[in-house]
């Protein structure tokens, strides 16, 4: 079974959402606020947001799923690649931010190790998110 998973993200910012997302889920890629609220239906497993998602709405989507009781419950996990742009304080700010509001946590992609083979540190991410998504499910059974 392929979990589905709505990526809230920049069109700049597709292509790398592909690579880190793999071909294990489910990507229904959105580049709005407003495609973004349409994607999200009860068949939805998990949400991953960009930071810097339709001029800043991120925090507008979270706010939008964790008031509609159908998708409270969906995980919703932001990401930043920031390439070093941001100061840890904002970096921690962001983070604290979106757990207050509900979300799960966020991902930073740029402090993910790259070594020479880049794919490494997706895979593992890819296959926590899979066995946090595993263990939803059998909890909500």
């Amino acid at each position: 079974m392929k979990y589905r998973i709505v990526v809230a993200i920049r069109p700049e910012d597709a292509g790398l959402m592909r690579e880190v997302m793999g071909d294990e889920f489910d990507l229904v890629m959105c580049t709005s606020l407003q495609e973004a609220q349409a994607a999200l239906t009860r068949d939805v497993d998990m949400i991953a947001c960009g930071v810097h998602f339709d001029d800043g709405r991120m925090f507008d989507l979270l706010k939008y799923v964790k008031a509609e009781e159908a998708l409270r419950a969906i995980p919703f996990w932001g990401v930043l690649r920031d390439e070093g742009m941001l100061s840890s304080a904002i970096t921690r700010g962001i983070r604290t931010a979106m757990k207050t509001l509900g979300a799960n946590g966020l991902f930073n992609l740029s402090q993910m190790q790259t070594d020479e083979q880049p794919e490494n540190p997706y895979r593992k991410l890819r296959a926590t998110l899979a066995q946090s998504l595993a263990e939803g499910e059998a909890r909500q059974s």
